[in-house]
C-alpha cells in the first residue's frame, strides 16, 4: 500500500493528465451514443455504446500503467511505438469497412491485378486502365458500403468466379512496387482459396506490417527528433492509411524511413563510415521514394548532404555512389512517367493539362499568386484534417478538443530544445531539406493543378492533407535552432498517452460513423 501512494504521489501529473484524457475520450463517447439524433432508435445501442467504452477504459488503463515507468525505464521510443501501433493499427483495419478509406477501392483492384501477374495496365479505347477481376472484388472493396450491416452482408455474399472489366485509372499512374505488399497478400491468401474479402483484410494487414517496420526502424535511427516521427506516424489520418490498402502507406513510411536513415548517416558520430549495406539501403530506399510519387522524387537530392569522410574519406567515391543512386531514381522514374504517360487521361471535365502547363509556364507571376490564395484560401481546413477533422471518405470528424491540442504539441515538438541533443544543422544542410521541402509543397499544389483543376482556375482543387504527412520530418530539420524554442521537454509518456487517447477517440469516432451511417445523409444518398 505504502509503494502504491508513494507511486501515485511521484507520479501524480502524468497519472491526472492521463486520467483527464480518458475522461475526456469516455464522455464524448456518452455524448454520441446517447445524445445524437441518429442513435435515438437504433436497436442494440446500448450494447454497442459498452462495447466501445469498454474499448477505451480497457486500453486506456494498461496504457497508463505501461507508459507510467517509460521514461524512468529509458525503454526506447521505437519500442513504445511498437506497443502503440500493433493494438492500434489492427483496430483500425478493423473498424473501416472495405473500401471506405480514400481510394481504396481502387488500390484494391490494381493489387489484385498484379496478384493474379497483370504487373502492367491495360489500356481501353477511352485510354483508361482497366483488367478483367474477379467480379467479388467490385462488391466487397466499395464505397457504397456506408455502414457495417452492408459491408457484412456484401463479405457473407458467396463467392463467384465470374470476371467483369474493372476500371483503376488514377492507380495505373503508380508503378507496381506500390501496391506489391498488398498483391503479395491476395497471392498467398488466393493460394489457400480464401475468400475475396479475407485476401482484402491480409492485404491490409501486410500493409500495416511493412508501415509499422519501416517507421520503426525511422524512430531507432534519426539521431533527434524522434518524438516527431512517433507522433507523424501515429495521427489518426496516418494509421488510416497504414491500416488500408492503399499505396499511400507505404509512400509515408518509406519517406520517413528515407530522411531518417539519411540523417542518421551524415550525424551518428557512431558511423564512421558507410558501406556497401548502406549504399544498398539508400538505393533501394531511393528507387522506392521515386516509383511511389514522382512528387516525393527531390527527397533523393538529400543525399548530397552526406559527408565525403564517410565514403572512405574520398570525395571521388562519394560522388560516384551519390550520383549513381541518384541517377537510377530519376532514370527509373522517367522510364515508367513515360510508360504510363498514356493513361494521363482527363480525370475532371474541362481540365486541359497541356494548357495548364501552358499556362503556368507563361505566366508564372500570375501561378504564384493562384498558389499563395490556395494555401491562404484552404490551409485551415487541410491543416485539422491532417489532425484528424476528415477521417474515412470525410464522413468522421474528432473532436477539436483532440485537434487542436495535437497541433499544439507537434508545434512544441517541433521547437522544442533538446538538451542532449549536441547536433548543430550547417547552413547548406539546412538550406538543402528547405529547398526539398519548398519543391515537394510546390510540385504536390502544381500536379493537382495541372491534372484536377479547370484551367487557369484561380484556386487550386484536390490537395488533400495526407500528401504532406512524407514531409513534416523534413521540416524539422528546417526549423531545428537553439535561437526560438521551448525550454524544457516533454517526456514520452505524455506524448504516448495522448496518442492513445486521441486514437481511441478517432477509433470510436468512426465506429459510431459506420455504425450508425452517418454517411447515409451526409455522402452517399
Amino acid at each position: 500500500m505504502e509503494k502504491l501512494k508513494s507511486s501515485i504521489k511521484e507520479n501524480w501529473k502524468y497519472l491526472l493528465t492521463s486520467i483527464i484524457l480518458m475522461g475526456i475520450t469516455l464522455l464524448i463517447t456518452a455524448t454520441m451514443f446517447y445524445n445524437h439524433d441518429y442513435s435515438l432508435n437504433i436497436p442494440g445501442r446500448d450494447l454497442f455504446s459498452n462495447v466501445a467504452w469498454s474499448v477505451t477504459l480497457v486500453l486506456g488503463i494498461l496504457g497508463i500503467i505501461f507508459f507510467k515507468n517509460i521514461d524512468l525505464k529509458k525503454i526506447k521510443l521505437e519500442n513504445v511505438f511498437l506497443c502503440l501501433i500493433i493494438p492500434l493499427g489492427l483496430l483500425y483495419v478493423a473498424v473501416f469497412p472495405l473500401g471506405m478509406v480514400p481510394d481504396e477501392e481502387f488500390h484494391a483492384r490494381k493489387a489484385a491485378a498484379i496478384s493474379e501477374g497483370n504487373f502492367f495496365s491495360h489500356a481501353n479505347e477511352e485510354g483508361k486502365a482497366t483488367d478483367y477481376l474477379n467480379a467479388k472484388i467490385n462488391e466487397v472493396v466499395t464505397r457504397s458500403a456506408t455502414n457495417y450491416a452492408e459491408a457484412w452482408e456484401r463479405m457473407s455474399t458467396a463467392e463467384t468466379e465470374d470476371r467483369v472489366e474493372l476500371e483503376y485509372t488514377t492507380m495505373a499512374l503508380y508503378a507496381p512496387i506500390c501496391h506489391m505488399p498488398q498483391a503479395f497478400a491476395m497471392f498467398i491468401t488466393r493460394l489457400f482459396n480464401a475468400p475475396i474479402a479475407v485476401q482484402c483484410y491480409a492485404a491490409r494487414i501486410v500493409n500495416l506490417a511493412l508501415s509499422i517496420f519501416l517507421v520503426y526502424m525511422a524512430i531507432k535511427l534519426i539521431p533527434f527528433k524522434k518524438q516527431i516521427v512517433l507522433f507523424v506516424a501515429l495521427l489518426p489520418i496516418t494509421l488510416q492509411e497504414f491500416a488500408s490498402m492503399s499505396s499511400d502507406a507505404l509512400t509515408i513510411a518509406i519517406c520517413l524511413f528515407y530522411v531518417s536513415y539519411i540523417l542518421y548517416l551524415k550525424f551518428n558520430d557512431n558511423k564512421k563510415e558507410i558501406n556497401k549495406k548502406d549504399i544498398a539501403v539508400l538505393g533501394i530506399s531511393s528507387i522506392v521514394v521515386a516509383l511511389c510519387k514522382i512528387v516525393y522524387l527531390p527527397l533523393c537530392l538529400l543525399l548530397f548532404i552526406l559527408p565525403k569522410e564517410k565514403f572512405k574519406n574520398s570525395k571521388k567515391f562519394k560522388w560516384i555512389s551519390v550520383i549513381t543512386i541518384f541517377s537510377v531514381a530519376i532514370i527509373l522514374n522517367l522510364i515508367w512517367l513515360a510508360y504510363c504517360s498514356r493513361f494521363l487521361i482527363q480525370f475532371n471535365p474541362d481540365v486541359n493539362e497541356a494548357e495548364q502547363v501552358k499556362y503556368v509556364l507563361t505566366h508564372p507571376i500570375s501561378y504564384l499568386l493562384i498558389l499563395f490564395r490556395s494555401v491562404n484560401m484552404f490551409s485551415q481546413s487541410l491543416l485539422c484534417c491532417l489532425f484528424g477533422e476528415g477521417l474515412s471518405l470525410y464522413l468522421a470528424v474528432c473532436s477539436p478538443l483532440f485537434i487542436f491540442s495535437s497541433m499544439a504539441i507537434l508545434l512544441m515538438l517541433y521547437f522544442i530544445d533538446e538538451e542532449d541533443n549536441k547536433i548543430k544543422i550547417d547552413g547548406k544542410t539546412r538550406f538543402m531539406f528547405l529547398l526539398v521541402f519548398a519543391i515537394i509543397f510546390l510540385l504536390i499544389y502544381t500536379s493537382l493543378y495541372v491534372q484536377w483543376t479547370t484551367l487557369k482556375k484561380p484556386v487550386v482543387y484536390g490537395v488533400q492533407a495526407r500528401y504532406f504527412l512524407p514531409i513534416l520530418t523534413v521540416l524539422a530539420v528546417v526549423l531545428l535552432n537553439k535561437k526560438i524554442v521551448f525550454k524544457g521537454k516533454i517526456e514520452n509518456r505524455y506524448i504516448a498517452s495522448f496518442m492513445l487517447f486521441f486514437n481511441l477517440h478517432a477509433l470510436t469516432i468512426l465506429y459510431f460513423t459506420f455504425l450508425m451511417d452517418i454517411a447515409l445523409d451526409f455522402y452517399m444518398r
